[in-house]
């Protein structure tokens, strides 16, 4: 069975290819799992620091295998908010708090706008076509309850009642995408991007990335106190030594990630 997902690394940075180009790069279940593991696989792997999420062919990814759940249904298989979401969170893949990058090529729709929106960063081609498409199929997007946090409600429930498909650059006028591209420049801005990123402490990368998510669930006083507790571990790091030192001698930081 050929692989759906494909995983390669390139110093520090990963590239996750959603890789089912003849189906728009939709989520089955094999896709679905091979993300899951792929996602696991970069969250573990000490050497890699930031992934980009692509899809191959012309498609980001046009969301769920509808041939699948309609092949599920006629053989009385019951579906369930589990196929699409875990109880405590939006999505149906694993949680990293080292970056990753949407590199969002052709469709991103439904499930493929949840992979978008599971990215910290989104760069767009200028042909990219992004949609909350659910509601054409008597579904619901569980990711899109979030995106109220994201994006002003209004946009969200444009997006969700409509499921009409928006332009890059009105992804960009809303704010989810952070940048819009030719697609032939798509890849090398996406890689150049983590790049920048992956200079930086690590640490300090995944810190704040797990602040900010976590904080738009407390109060400010909660997040004053965690971000306190997570800055103290974090000056205990090797890496917040190395900063100052590598400063003092005039040289690139030598990060170790603890």
């Amino acid at each position: 069975m050929a692989e759906t997902v494909l995983y390669q690394q390139d110093s520090d940075v990963v590239t996750i290819t959603l890789n089912r180009p003849d189906a728009l790069n939709s989520i089955n279940r094999q896709l679905r799992q091979e993300l899951d593991d792929a996602i696991m696989q970069f969250d573990k792997d000490t050497s890699a620091r930031v992934a980009i999420i692509t899809g191959a062919g012309r498609a980001f990814c046009a969301g769920r295998d509808l041939k699948e759940r309609a092949s599920d249904n006629a053989s009385g298989r019951q579906a369930r908010a589990s196929d699409s979401m875990s109880p405590d969170r939006p999505y149906m893949w694993s949680q990293t708090w080292k970056p990753l990058i949407a590199a969002i090529n052709g469709y991103a729709l439904a499930g493929g706008w949840s992979i978008a929106q599971m990215c910290d960063l989104r760069i767009a081609s200028e042909d990219a076509k992004l949609g909350i498409s659910e509601a054409q199929w008597s579904l619901l997007p569980p990711f899109a309850t979030t995106l109220p946090k994201m994006l002003p409600l209004a946009a969200v429930m444009e997006l969700v009642l409509t499921a009409d498909p928006i332009t890059a650059q009105r992804a960009y006028d809303i704010g989810f995408v952070n940048k819009v591209v030719p697609g032939e420049a798509l890849m090398n801005e996406a890689t150049a991007l983590a790049q920048r990123i992956a200079r930086n402490a690590p640490l300090s990368v995944q810190y704040f990335k797990e602040l900010a998510h976590r904080g738009l669930d407390m109060s400010t006083q909660s997040t004053c106190a965690l971000t306190y507790q997570m800055y103290d571990k974090l000056l205990q790091s090797e890496d917040s030594k190395e900063g100052p030192r590598a400063f003092s001698e005039k040289r690139a930081p030598q990060w170790q990630g603890r």
